[in-house]
């Protein structure tokens, strides 16, 4: 603990103009830091400290501190991240650097909420989302994605994510924007890996069985089609939908039709060469893939070509 806090003091003397102490003892973060020591207005060299950080901030979910100390570490780790992101957006105007440093504070609150969540229940990652400053938000394809990922998954599911991507789309479309409130968004390493985030997430969705065929017996079971294939297909039978992959109980009339998905914004995005078209694409290719008869509303929106429909 003593070492973080003399990391996240000298975050914050550097941030504040003064002296720095010695860098950290870890090569990667103490190479980023002697490039910030030495420029402290280098906006990709903040990134990436921030970057290190985010990454850092979700070995919490590992639990290898005391359960007292693992939050606060986490907070901290977190909040240095934010930091990071801050300092690159405001040396970087104008650039990718700073839509990348403001999307990457985003996901810090999201990293933040789910620490919340699984300490305090849905009302404690509420109250993280809602210190997210207005102005803050997902750039319109990332939150176009995570409203057609909730839309994709049956009413009271739990939808499980694969990567960085999906889950911070998914879970800031849920609690940021208040989309589909009924939906528990879980990423899936995190569930096979965080049995204190897990307990919390069943007690939840009042059941004790983590294993998906027993969840699949009272609730529909999303995964993301961020995945190359999806969990544990070998022993669940997974039904393709429109962007993720469903097993257990699922009402027909709770089936959204292909046709009614919207990708207005990705058509923008890739128009405008937005940073974040291509983690978009790439879940958007695999959904076509799988569910070719998305390519009615891709067509829509003249992006057949891009998203792989013949």
């Amino acid at each position: 603990m003593g070492t973080f806090l003399c990391k996240a003091l000298l975050g914050l003397a550097l941030l504040q103009g003064t002296p720095p102490p010695a860098p950290p003892p870890d090569s990667v973060l103490a190479a980023l830091w002697a490039r910030v020591t030495a420029d402290s207005t280098d906006g990709p060299a903040w990134l990436e400290l921030g970057r290190a950080y985010l990454r850092r901030g979700a070995e919490y979910h590992t639990h290898k501190k005391p359960m007292t100390v693992d939050t606060v570490w986490a907070h901290a780790t977190l909040d240095t991240a934010q930091l990071a992101f801050e300092r690159a957006a405001r040396f970087s105007t104008g650039t990718r650097t700073a839509d990348s440093a403001r999307v990457y504070r985003v996901y810090a609150f999201g990293e933040l909420a789910y620490v919340d969540w699984e300490a305090g229940g849905t009302a404690a990652a509420t109250l993280t989302w809602h210190t997210l400053p207005e102005t803050l938000r997902l750039p319109p394809v990332l939150e176009e994605l995570g409203e057609n990922l909730l839309r994709g998954c049956p009413h009271q599911g739990i939808l499980f994510t694969a990567d960085e991507t999906d889950t911070q789309a998914a879970w800031y479309l849920r609690f940021a924007r208040g989309l589909r409130p009924d939906l528990t968004v879980v990423p899936f390493d995190r569930w096979r890996g965080d049995s204190v985030l897990r307990n919390r997430a069943l007690r939840e969705l009042r059941t004790r069985d983590p294993r998906l065929p027993a969840l699949g017996r009272s609730r529909a079971v999303c995964a993301s089609m961020a995945f190359e294939r999806p969990p544990d297909e070998r022993s669940v039978k997974w039904n393709k939908r429109p962007l993720v992959w469903v097993t257990g109980k699922e009402a027909k009339n709770d089936r959204v039709p292909a046709q009614d998905f919207v990708f207005a914004a990705l058509r923008l995005s890739i128009d405008e060469h937005d940073t974040w078209t291509a983690p978009a694409l790439s879940v958007y290719r695999r959904a076509v893939s799988n569910a070719g008869a998305l390519c009615k509303a891709f067509d829509t929106f003249q992006l057949g070509s891009e998203v792989g429909c013949h």
